[in-house]
């Protein structure tokens, strides 16, 4: 039977300064242009709008009709007319069902919710990986190695639920949001697959994509040290895996498109093959969604 001993906050503070040696962790890439506007909404992390941005036809996508975030979970009730007043009609869920049932999101009232998810965790393998990570069983490579394949996964493994979530959000006649649960990676994802649509070009695509590196770096930065500060509960635990975790990197959304490519040739089959996107219907979501 295991037994848990309560230990004082100033006990851990001295076995921390004793026991705790400093880490150096790497500085990650950032979006080089803050073309959206960051939303300052209590307990919502990674919130923006995307826009501000042209596509390669020189159209500017339209401010206010795209948002993303992280998880609504700790959204508070001081915050809803705030909220409300971004005039935000649908919210997108791209969490799995196991996610959503521990961290339902609050919403105001009036809105309509919707959950797709491209990724159910039938075997509950977040929950054992983080056991994994715990135990040190799993290294910085592996950690790198997983989001290189769940990146691949993510946009070929279930392509209808991926096709019902592209059509959702362009088919939207009002402002919508769409989260997963830190707003980097699925949300990061479709927003890619979005921008792709309306014929931005790869590095503003990119930019965008990185931008959450910007907007949640106070709060990585802070989980970070604080794992660095309690390393010794965990002492097998490589501090490198939960970095890799962090951030976003080029190279995991350079995973879906090249796995895009590999399967369907191009971009714009997968578009039209996947999303079920004729180029008739891409160009009326260019003309609805830029100016």
């Amino acid at each position: 039977m295991n037994t848990f001993i309560k230990i004082p906050f100033a006990t851990l503070l001295l076995l921390c300064i004793f026991s705790c040696k400093t880490r150096h962790f790497e500085t990650p890439e950032y979006g080089k242009n803050e073309t959206e506007k960051f939303l300052k909404i209590k307990k919502v992390h990674n919130f923006r709008t995307v826009g501000n941005i042209k596509n390669t036809e020189g159209r500017a996508l339209k401010e206010g009709m795209f948002y993303r975030s992280a998880h609504l979970h700790k959204l508070k009730k001081k915050s809803l007319d705030a909220f409300g007043k971004l005039g935000i009609a649908e919210i997108i869920d791209l969490r799995n069902s196991k996610e959503i049932f521990e961290k339902p999101d609050h919403l105001p009232n009036g809105i309509t919710y919707k959950k797709y998810s491209a990724f159910e965790d039938e075997g509950d393998q977040l929950s054992q990986a983080r056991k994994l990570v715990l135990k040190g069983k799993v290294n910085a490579s592996d950690a790198d190695k997983r989001m290189i394949d769940f990146y691949r996964e993510y946009v070929t493994e279930n392509p209808e639920t991926i096709k019902t979530i592209i059509t959702e959000i362009m088919e939207s006649e009002k402002p919508i949001l769409y989260h997963c649960t830190a707003g980097k990676d699925r949300t990061g994802i479709v927003t890619a697959l979005i921008l792709t649509v309306l014929k931005f070009d790869k590095e503003t695509i990119y930019n965008e994509y990185l931008l959450s590196n910007n907007f949640r770096k106070p709060l990585v930065e802070k989980r970070l040290r604080l794992a660095n500060n309690l390393h010794f509960l965990y002492p097998k635990m490589d501090l490198q895996v939960l970095e890799k975790l962090s951030w976003v990197e080029k190279r995991y959304l350079d995973a879906a498109f090249e796995e895009i490519d590999k399967k369907y040739g191009s971009t714009d089959t997968y578009i039209q093959q996947v999303l079920g996107i004729s180029e008739a219907k891409r160009e009326e979501y260019i003309q609805k969604f830029t100016h």
